[in-house]
């Protein structure tokens, strides 16, 4: 018999964490039809071998070139059994009885992805009680930085979900081309959520504790600088009219300065400027992924630029 949930982790070099990430799916997970995924990633640390002693229901999808986040997860979808298919970080351990909420959400067909809270390593800390997406669009966890208890009380509608914690309808995600494999990591979650016809909805009682920085090193690492810089541009051209799109290239530009003015650091630079050199070359071809109506629709979605501004000064970024 099929399970009814699989879970699909993508790990890279994952030895220091995989194996807490399954215990605890193994130790937390509710539905007792499951199946569990590891979809590796060219790691060279042996991480995927013996991912049945930390969960006896997982099992490895081996790929021998790392083919980035979001084309892990759209193997890992496709090779799935499970009528919903949850995505977890393989850089995180879930609480106890964290897909129960998500499955009673995803039984109203109004709803397209559900997802939970994005928490600290010590579970104290909110990273994100769902996310937004600014206007040069970048995602950011709204509530960051505030204590557990400052979540919401009951679900809500968000823009986006992260792919940290996210839960979906196997057929109907499939249908929909699954995560945009072009974008390779960072940004795949505010593409998809501005393609998913039905409301993507928080259940605070949920949740992931997050080992931050597995999977591309630090905040502001060279990777998560690169991509991040190249994926806005890609986004925003595959989602946004002409005049959102000249709005989010200026206000990207003045994020990267501010970032880059920070560093002060060559690496970074060269960073920034290679995602801009690969974004700008890639905007022309994403003009034609979305419809007029589409792209009003994605406008309406975005966070306000005050409401983006407000959220890095009360983290202290700008």
């Amino acid at each position: 018999m099929d399970p009814e949930l699989s879970v699909v982790l993508v790990n890279h070099e994952g030895a220091a964490c995989l194996p807490r990430a399954l215990a605890a799916l193994a130790r937390n997970t509710a539905a007792e039809a499951v199946e569990g995924i590891v979809v590796d990633s060219a790691s060279t640390d042996g991480s995927w071998e013996g991912v049945q002693r930390h969960w006896p229901a997982a099992r490895p999808l081996r790929f021998e070139t790392n083919i980035g986040f979001a084309a892990g997860c759209n193997r890992g979808a496709e090779a799935a059994r499970g009528r919903l298919v949850a995505f977890v970080n393989f850089d995180g351990e879930v609480e106890e009885r964290w897909d129960e909420p998500l499955r009673t959400l995803l039984a109203d067909p109004d709803v397209t992805v559900a997802t939970g809270l994005l928490l600290t390593a010590d579970g104290r800390t909110l990273e994100a009680a769902g996310l937004a997406i600014a206007p040069n669009m970048a995602t950011y966890g709204l509530g960051e930085g505030a204590p557990r208890s400052a979540a919401p009380s009951e679900p809500l509608d968000v823009a986006a979900a992260s792919g940290a914690l996210m839960m979906v309808r196997r057929d109907e995600f499939l249908d929909l081309g699954g995560f945009y494999e072009p974008i390779w990591m960072y940004g795949e979650e505010a593409d998809l959520a501005l393609r998913v016809p039905g409301r993507i909805v928080l259940d605070p009682r949920s949740a992931i504790r997050h080992h931050h920085g597995a999977a591309a090193g630090p905040a502001r690492s060279r990777t998560r600088l690169y991509w991040g810089s190249r994926n806005r541009l890609v986004n925003a051209s595959r989602h946004l009219p002409a005049g959102a799109l000249a709005r989010a290239i200026v206000a990207s530009a003045a994020f990267d300065a501010l970032t880059l003015a920070q560093l002060r650091s060559g690496e970074s630079l060269a960073a920034v400027a290679a995602g801009w050199r690969d974004g700008l070359r890639l905007l022309p071809a994403e003009r034609h992924a979305r419809d007029p109506e589409e792209r009003q629709r994605a406008v309406r979605r975005l966070a306000s630029f005050g409401e983006a501004v407000a959220q890095q000064r009360r983290l202290g970024r700008v």
